[in-house]
């Protein structure tokens, strides 16, 4: 049968008569019919090995279990997931996987989300039968930044096959056979790639662990939030974990219009910038230090008696902080606007089509969108030229961004010739010297808003920080506290609130919204359909 272009299979699944697009495997067809079968080498980036066996399922057309993950369906079939002989035969398997795996749970970094600690909870027997001595396998480091406990390897192949398929670099192999099998480096060639880490996400039991996060936290005690990497312009979709308040790893989250289901080196190990000595949490005049509060009164009352402001913008702010900037340019006569860039680094593609993007800022489309744009070229330079010239009374100046140099040696100057300056700031540095305020700004993992990626695509960024918890206001907020001190608002909104009315005066935004995001973000170009009074769409 056919369900208009697609050929469609009809099979039994536990006696019930299913039907699935033709060609899935049994693993793939049984999940989008809620029967979820055990794997341990399988995963949907990756090419079908085959060789763990703990999702072996009862088959009409064959006198021995067969293994779901690479068996196809096909018309007349008929699986049981849950009959005898495959629970026994998925209990042999575990059984088996567990004679040389070590008791490590206690002090293992993957106990919480570890597939073999999950299925020994509902596959196998619950005590060992195995009497002699385990297997002992090496330990060590593969690379600078993983390490092996080769004891508790199933040889599952997932980082091996990783390696050869999504990476391209092909530096992890299994060594030795049989029950000494391990996964090893070839001599002299360390796991070093951009994409490396990869490995020890999908690795399935603890044996592939990250120097990173050895022994820093318990899965369970973390918190998660869904957000994106901001590391450059592909905006990798990413959970980021913290432990009272402190960020401990990012992870990679599925996107398959973006990431599909990884995340580069550079960005999952690119946030101790927020914990470095030369983080800026205070705000400060020239002279003292500021509580937060006088910081926004004192840069209310700059804004109000200003006549003319320059307002210099990075590619680190959110749609929503971007928003309320134009706000406070638009409400001051003659105001000029411009933007600065970080430098580009190297773009990288792999075999697998996943690519790092040479722009290492995660909003420049954004910016241009509300801006225009020629923000970061002639509006930018134009800017530089009078800075340069010190053509400026007052700046308000946004460096945002991880880097230790912040916006660069040319910048950094020009920003100190303005008379009188007001900088927003991660990193304390030279282009502070002399400012008249100096207010601290969220680096990119803190931050509440959307950016637009190099595709066009509108992701939402959520916050590390828990609500209350932050050290400092954010510019979220600040820059609304200043439009109501301004008389420009009367109230402050949310992310969402703010994002609601930029879609209302920015076209590009038009009919989009936070809730209509979800997950993965849409293209800015897609909208989707809505439900009228009547019940129809439009």
């Amino acid at each position: 049968m056919a369900r208009g272009d697609t050929p469609m299979t009809r099979w039994l699944l536990n006696g019930q008569e299913v039907e699935n697009p033709t060609g899935m495997t049994i693993m793939e067809a049984a999940r989008e019919h809620g029967v979820d079968i055990p794997d341990f080498c399988y995963h949907p980036g990756l090419s079908i090995a085959g060789n763990c066996r703990i999702c072996m399922v009862e088959s009409n057309r064959s006198p021995k279990p067969i293994i779901a993950c690479s068996e196809r369906i096909a018309d007349g079939l008929e699986i049981k997931t849950d009959s005898d002989v495959a629970v026994e035969a998925r209990n042999s398997v575990m059984e088996f996987q567990l004679i040389n795996h070590p008791l490590d749970c206690p002090v293992c970094d993957k106990s919480g989300e570890c597939i073999l600690q999950d299925h020994s909870y509902t596959h196998g027997p619950d005590r060992s039968r195995f009497v002699e001595d385990k297997n002992i396998r090496h330990t060590k480091e593969l690379g600078p930044t993983i390490s092996i406990w080769g004891n508790r390897c199933i040889v599952c192949t997932r980082c091996v096959r990783f390696c050869d398929e999504i990476s391209g670099t092909g530096e992890l192999c299994v060594v030795e056979r049989g029950d000494r099998a391990v996964v090893d480096v070839f001599p002299g060639i360390p796991i070093d790639n951009a994409m490396a880490g990869n490995t020890v996400d999908i690795c399935p039991v603890g044996a592939l662990i990250s120097e990173d996060f050895k022994f820093e936290a318990r899965v369970w005690n973390m918190d998660r939030r869904d957000s994106v990497c901001g590391g450059c312009a592909r905006g990798c979709n990413i959970e980021v974990e913290t432990l009272d308040g402190y960020v401990k790893r990012l992870l990679p989250r599925e996107n398959l219009e973006v990431n599909d289901w990884w995340m580069c080196d550079h960005g999952r190990y690119g946030w101790r910038h927020l914990y470095s000595e030369n983080r800026l949490t205070t705000a400060r005049t020239a002279n003292q230090e500021l509580e937060d509060d006088s910081a926004t009164s004192t840069l209310a009352d700059f804004v109000s008696r200003a006549k003319k402001v320059a307002f210099l913008i990075d590619p680190f702010l959110t749609c929503e902080e971007l928003s309320l900037i134009h706000g406070l340019s638009s409400s001051i006569p003659d105001s000029i606007v411009g933007g600065w860039l970080p430098p580009k680094g190297t773009a990288e593609q792999f075999p697998s089509g996943f690519t790092i993007s040479s722009a290492k800022h995660p909003n420049r489309r954004g910016a241009e969108k509300i801006f225009g744009s020629k923000v970061f070229g002639k509006d930018g330079k134009d800017l530089l030229k009078a800075l340069d010239s010190r053509k400026v009374s007052t700046l308000i100046a946004f460096c945002g961004g991880p880097a230790e140099e912040g916006p660069g040696s040319s910048w950094s100057e020009a920003i100190r010739k303005a008379r009188k300056r007001i900088v927003f700031s991660v990193m304390d540095g030279d282009w502070l010297k002399g400012a008249s305020l100096v207010v601290p700004a969220t680096a990119p993992l803190e931050k509440e808003g959307t950016w637009i990626n190099e595709d066009g695509r509108l992701q939402r960024a959520r916050s590390c920080w828990k609500p209350g918890d932050e050290p400092f206001c954010p510019e979220l907020v600040r820059l609304q506290q200043v439009q109501m001190a301004c008389e420009i608002r009367t109230r402050c909104l949310s992310a969402a609130g703010v994002f609601r009315e930029l879609a209302e005066n920015i076209k590009a935004f038009s009919q989009h919204s936070h809730s209509d995001l979800g997950d993965g973000g849409l293209p800015l170009s897609r909208r989707r359909a809505r439900v009228d009074s009547k019940g129809g769409t439009r």
